[in-house]
């Protein structure tokens, strides 16, 4: 129980802070929450494309390409999207909310460097 616990806790912390990023057109503090959840899901099996994902954005972001930030973002809002249905309940909507978050993240960075 405990662990489910912390799972949404987490959840609720990285949509809380990608809407803060957003809100306020900055990447602060993402790759905190990039790190936390490239460990939290390297040990679950499903998982590995959007881990993989998450290191590629991580290095995205650290070298300020904004195409490839968009590129990723969208694609890791898309499978998060996808990934919210194998959830169940308050869990599914959390997640899907995230991929909704990532989503909304990826156009504002389009937005602001332009579409190459």
């Amino acid at each position: 129980m405990s662990e489910t616990k912390s799972e949404e806790q987490h959840l609720e912390k990285t949509i809380e802070a990608l809407e803060n990023s957003i809100e306020k057109e900055s990447a602060t503090g993402s790759s905190t929450s990039i790190n936390s959840w490239i460990k939290t899901l390297s040990d679950h099996k499903g998982y590995q494309t959007i881990v993989h994902d998450l290191e590629k954005l991580k290095d995205a972001i650290a070298d300020k390409d904004g195409k490839k930030v968009y590129t990723l973002l969208e694609k890791l809002g898309n499978e998060t999207v996808k990934a919210a249905e194998k959830a169940d309940g308050k869990e599914n909507t959390a997640i899907k909310k995230l991929g909704k978050t990532l989503l909304k993240g990826s156009k504002l960075v389009e937005k602001l460097v332009g579409k190459e």
